[in-house]
Parts: C-alpha cells; sequence; structure tokens
C-alpha cells in the first residue's frame, strides 16, 4: 500500500509530534508499505530579511528531494522524505492512503482528488494553540476520518458530533530504546529530570517554580532538563541544561533520574513523562487531560492540579522524602507502560487503512 503523511513544514529540531510520524512511517515502511513523508515550505513574512533568505535557501532544500533530512531521528532508508514548494497537489504522489497532521494541512489533504489516497487526519492534540478554535472546529468537521491518540481526544470528537467518524488509536513507545539501565532503587533520589519548552501551554515556568520551591527544602536537589531551544537565561544556574539529546542520550539522562516532572498545561498524550516512565522515572505530572491515558495518581505517577506549581513541588517533596513511595511509584509506572508498543498501534491502523 501507498501511504503519505503532510506534516505542517520541515523540522531540524526534535518535536514529538513529528516523532510519531516518522514512527508510524518507519513501522509502516518495514512491514512492506510504500510511505512518503511531505514537508511543505515554511512561509515567512515579506518583510524578514532572516525570512527571505531561508526562502531563497529553500530551493537547494528541494534538490535534497528523497534524501535523508532528519538529524534527530533515525528514519527508515525506504521512507522516501519529500520537501515541497507548498501543498499544490501536483506536488503530492498519489497513493492509496494520505494523512493530514495538523489543522493547516487537513484543508489541503480534504481538498485533494481521489488519486492521492482515501483521506485520514491523525489528530495528536486539540490545536488551539496554533490557531483560532473555530478553525480546529472546522478541520474536524472537514471529510477526513479522524485518528485521534487519547481518550480524551476521543471525547472532543463526541462533543463536536464527528464520533463516527473518528477513530482511537493509541500512542506507542519504542521500549527496545526507553528502558531501565540503571536500577530503580539504587538511583540518587534527589536528581530530577524535566523538559524545557518554548511554548507556554508546555508549563516550563511553572516547572522551574516547582523547582525552585523544592530547592529551598532540598538544598541537594540536582535537576537535569532538556529541549531544544539554547539554554534560556530563565533556566537558572544550578540546573544542568542539554540541547538536543541524541535519542541514546535521553534514554541515559531518564535512567540518571529518580523523578521526572511534567508541567504542561496542555497535552494530547505526553511523550516524555511516558518516556521517562519506561526507564524507571516516578513520575510528577499536572493533571493535563493527556497524561491520564497512561498516569493514575498515587498508583504510578502523582498527579498535582495544572499551572499550580506549589503543588507540583509538595508531589516531588513527598517522594524526596518517601522513597519506599518514589520506588513503589516508578516501578508501577515501568510495568504498566509496557502495554504501549507501537506494534500494536501500528497493527491498528493498518486494519484502518484496509478497505472496506
Amino acid at each position: 500500500m501507498k501511504i503519505t503523511f503532510i506534516l505542517p513544514m520541515y523540522l531540524s529540531s526534535p518535536s514529538g509530534g513529528f516523532k510519531v510520524v516518522y514512527e508510524y512511517a518507519n513501522r509502516l515502511q518495514e512491514r512492506g508499505h510504500q510511505v512518503t513523508v511531505i514537508h511543505p515550505r515554511t512561509e515567512y513574512p515579506d518583510n524578514a530579511l532572516i525570512g527571505r533568505l531561508k526562502s531563497l535557501l529553500w530551493k537547494y532544500k528541494i534538490k535534497l528531494k528523497d534524501s535523508p533530512l532528519v538529524p534527530w531521528f533515525r528514519v527508515h532508508p525506504g521512507v522516501r522524505l519529500w520537501l515541497v514548494r507548498d501543498l499544490r497537489e501536483e506536488f503530492i504522489p498519489d497513493a492509496d492512503a494520505i494523512f493530514a497532521t495538523a489543522v493547516n494541512t487537513a484543508v489541503p489533504v480534504a481538498g485533494f482528488g481521489p488519486s492521492k489516497g482515501r483521506k485520514f487526519y491523525l489528530v495528536q492534540s486539540y490545536e488551539t494553540w496554533q490557531g483560532s478554535d473555530d478553525a480546529v472546529r472546522a478541520s474536524w468537521h472537514l471529510p477526513l476520518h479522524k485518528i485521534v491518540v487519547s481518550k480524551w481526544l476521543m471525547r472532543k470528537a463526541a462533543e463536536l458530533g464527528v464520533a463516527g467518524q473518528t477513530t482511537y488509536i493509541t500512542l506507542g513507545l519504542d521500549l527496545s530504546q526507553f528502558k531501565i539501565s540503571t536500577p530503580v532503587a539504587s538511583r540518587d533520589s534527589v536528581q530530577i529530570g524535566m523538559l524545557i519548552h518554548p511554548l507556554k501551554i508546555k508549563g516550563t515556568s511553572d516547572g522551574l517554580e516547582a523547582l525552585k520551591i523544592v530547592k529551598e527544602r532540598f538544598p541537594r536537589l540536582r535537576a537535569v532538563c532538556f529541549g531544544t531551544e539554547a539554554r534560556g537565561s530563565e533556566i537558572p544556574e544550578w540546573i544542568e541544561y542539554h540541547r538536543k539529546p541524541r535519542a541514546e542520550d535521553l534514554t541515559r539522562l531518564y535512567n540518571s533520574c529518580s523523578i521526572f516532572l511534567h508541567p504542561s498545561h496542555e497535552e494530547g498524550w505526553g511523550l516524555p513523562p511516558a518516556e521517562a516512565m519506561a526507564c524507571g522515572c516516578a513520575v510528577v505530572a499536572a493533571a493535563n487531560d493527556g497524561v491520564y491515558e497512561f498516569a493514575e495518581d498515587g498508583v504510578n505517577a502523582l498527579l498535582a492540579p495544572v499551572r499550580q506549581p506549589a503543588a507540583l513541588a509538595r508531589k516531588i517533596i513527598s517522594l524526596l522524602e518517601d522513597d519506599s513511595l518514589r520506588i513503589r511509584i516508578a516501578e508501577s509506572g515501568h510495568r504498566m507502560i509496557q502495554k504501549f508498543s507501537w506494534d500494536n498501534a501500528v497493527t491498528a491502523l493498518e486494519n484502518i487503512l484496509k478497505p472496506s
């Protein structure tokens, strides 16, 4: 089967949503399908000098069509990675199935002719953070079969009246990569990890405030953070920061931590805390809709209300004061997260792709 995924742009830095698409592409390719991932040119303001220069350089990027383009993810050599000027139909290959992957790709995909394949919309979040609520709602009502990654997005589909055109397929983890290499019980109990993210909804400021509160109570606390941007001035000097860690480095980072803090206000699913669970961290998270896909408060994670850094700090402190609780939460999380395999997710997607 020929399958096309339409990403909203090309990114040279890691992105959770893009990572999911590349994972699907790899695993579908391994199962004998021919997969193409399309990256349209990013639009820049006409009056921005840097934007004009990037637009001029784009023509040279286009010559790299079919070449490995993703430095942060190992894409299967058989997957075709295309850079295109825009999402006009002439730049899109014929296929058996085509996936929109964001609000701004749903409209063009909906307008393509039948030669581009049966039309699907991979929904990983309710994307009001990058568009108006009206635009997001409209995208859900387009004639595309929605594939949502979490139960709360399935409830959103019902709320919007499109549940009949929507299928729930939860995400998977690469459990051959994200696994325990440092025993949970032998880790330094005062080392904590966290993602630093520029989007406000990711709650970085809440996370840093929570860490500050905990540091005042436990001066020995060490934090190891990572992200895609250069280290910002908002990150205290005592916090270790890693920019764009490679996959193997990220696994080591998770394994160096006893606790992982996830302060995000909104998530479609929540890859970093799930990866941290798989690597043996006790997860403390803001109770956004996405983490409920795999986290149960007091059982395999500790959850606090969204946008309440002091509450997050109290949860962290409870783990620092009771190492047996930390170990129990970490081991329970590790056991539970094993059910989220990519094999299961890809099989479910293949079943949807089969002609009715």
